[in-house]
């Protein structure tokens, strides 16, 4: 059997099965990376959701320091509760397309709040699009004067890079943000409202509070647990195919051993 191991067709085979493993052990890490992630971010919203909530300066201090940079929320800060005390920007909003609700695909409504000094985006919540696809719907405004919000903090989304008419943005993207509301403040976060004291008069546009996240883990760890297990079946494939044919060549030989030798006939004898 080894002796047929070492032709160099197995051992080509055996190389290919190596990688197959390899290539399993990746895909499976890869799944594992993404369950741990998601992991950290359930608990992150399992911890801060539902505390206390924290004047905002307290964690943005710590957050962006006093030079104004910084490396941004940790994973374990998502979702900090926060309070700010202050008033929203006049002005039309900014639009995040293609968000989804109960089935329905919306904007959400971004408008920017300043309190101590500092401007910040709020994630109002949802609307549904408007009759036409690349119309923006309509918004019914937020309370004016002094308000005092309570929300969530959050890291801005990636930029997309897509060229969208104003006031539409393809994420919660803070520097594409920046680009069309230059006062924002120079921090990579964003809140999400929870609640807003006092509360916005009612109008024919309203804007629906956005759900608490979804705490499920997904099938990442699933699927790393299935790749991991994968990993040998390329070189048990490669043991099977090697010892099935060795078994027949040996059945092979012992076949040609014990034939019986061929019958002499009279006349074959006679035409000698």
């Amino acid at each position: 059997m080894l002796r047929l191991w070492l032709t160099p067709r197995w051992l080509l085979m055996t190389v290919v099965a190596i990688l197959f493993g390899v290539a399993c052990w990746m895909l499976g890490s890869w799944q594992w990376g993404r369950h741990v992630e998601q992991r950290t971010k359930v608990t992150a919203i399992e911890q801060n959701y539902e505390a206390t909530p924290v004047p905002i300066a307290t964690v943005l201090g710590h957050l962006v320091g006093t030079d104004g940079s910084g490396a941004g929320l940790t994973a374990e800060e998502q979702w900090t509760r926060v309070t700010l005390r202050g008033s929203y920007r006049p002005g039309p909003d900014l639009m995040v397309r293609n968000r989804t609700q109960d089935q329905t695909v919306g904007f959400e409504v971004l408008t920017p709040f300043t309190a101590d000094g500092l401007t910040i985006l709020v994630d109002r919540g949802w609307v549904p699009n408007a009759r036409e696809a690349e119309s923006t719907p309509s918004a019914d405004p937020p309370p004016s004067g002094q308000v005092e919000v309570v929300g969530w903090l959050r890291t801005g989304e990636p930029d997309l890079g897509r060229d969208l008419p104003a006031p539409q943005l393809a994420s919660i993207s803070i520097s594409d943000s920046r680009a069309r509301i230059p006062e924002l403040s120079d921090v990579d976060a964003y809140v999400v409202l929870g609640s807003q004291t006092p509360s916005p008069s009612a109008g024919g546009h309203p804007v629906a509070p956005l759900p608490r996240p979804d705490e499920g883990l997904g099938p990442h760890q699933a699927y790393a647990i299935q790749w991991w297990l994968t990993m040998p079946a390329g070189l048990v494939f490669v043991w099977f195919a090697i010892r099935r044919q060795t078994v027949q060549s040996a059945e092979g030989s012992q076949e040609a051993a014990t034939a019986k030798p061929k019958k002499v006939r009279i006349w074959d004898e006679e035409d000698a």
